[in-house]
């Protein structure tokens, strides 16, 4: 745990350099983060995803299901108003020496019975954002339900293929987590979610994901054209910019999966899709949508 480097930036910026990661046992309001806890629960039930004394109820949660759960838990605004919570905003401002800018690439993780991720590194999905990724957990999660699990250092060698990631051993590193928690993660730290044994319990946390206050702020706003070459954007600061696309751009659809660039004119990146962009003088490298 970093709670003993807590107020002393120096050393956990060492830290989270040469270990790629930090966890904080008890830091955030727990009291908020219950509620926000309560609120996802409520939504799932309503889903059909869990019945009424809170156990899985056995429906498959295929990529549709996930993608309709997750635009219902945006619509709620729950990881923003957690992340404003003063006692919340405060932890994270005392961690980066600022207050820090939290960007929509966040993540409701609902875990069911059975179910894992596969490990991976954030950069290479979100390439371009020079972030920081807060896994919270929003329940109580043990050895059954799985949780967070990173493997110490992994950053250091930049961004492999998933299949070139260390096997799922005893050098991947977890803890038993409590409402309050949170870990804070290099964008190329390995990690993964570990499989849910319980037999009927579900795991639920929150991935947030916020910029160092000296980087180069996110582009979120609405594209206006696409051509084949660029997309024009409005962004959400009343900006309006064009971004250069190329074969090294890494667009995404609104599940996740990549677009070739042959098809961007077809895709679903179209005038009036609200996205989020990573730059670089003035060439996109990643865009996806919101």
């Amino acid at each position: 745990m970093a709670n003993g480097l807590l107020g002393d930036r120096v050393r956990l910026r060492a830290l989270f350099a040469d270990e790629g990661y930090l966890f904080f046992r008890g830091v955030l309001d727990a009291a908020a983060v219950r509620a926000t806890a309560e609120e996802v629960v409520r939504t799932l039930v309503e889903q059909g995803l869990l019945d009424a004394s809170s156990a899985w109820a056995g429906k498959p949660l295929t990529a549709s299901v996930d993608t309709e759960l997750q635009d219902a838990l945006n619509s709620q605004q729950l990881w923003e108003r957690l992340v404003a919570v003063p006692a919340v905003a405060a932890f994270f401002a005392a961690i980066a020496g600022a207050p820090v800018g939290f960007i929509p690439l966040a993540r409701y993780r609902i875990m069911p019975p059975g179910g894992t991720t596969q490990a991976h590194q954030d950069a290479l999905l979100n390439p371009g954002f020079a972030m920081t990724t807060a896994w919270i957990p929003l329940m109580a999660i043990g050895a059954e339900l799985g949780g967070l699990a990173v493997v110490r250092g992994s950053h250091r060698g930049g961004c492999v293929p998933a299949e070139s990631l260390p096997p799922l051993d005893d050098s991947w590193l977890r803890a038993d987590y409590q409402p309050g928690d949170v870990v804070l993660m290099h964008e190329a730290l390995a990690h993964t979610g570990l499989p849910n044994r319980s037999p009927d319990g579900v795991r639920v946390s929150i991935d947030v994901r916020f910029q160092h206050p000296a980087a180069s702020a996110a582009v979120v706003g609405r594209i206006t054209a696409v051509d084949a070459a660029s997309i024009h954007i409005a962004s959400e600061d009343g900006g309006i910019m064009t971004l250069g696309v190329d074969a090294s751009t890494l667009l995404r659809n609104s599940t996740g999966a990549q677009i070739p660039l042959d098809d961007l004119l077809t895709s679903d990146l179209t005038p009036g899709r609200r996205i989020i962009a990573s730059r670089r003088d003035g060439h996109a490298i990643m865009i996806k949508p919101l």
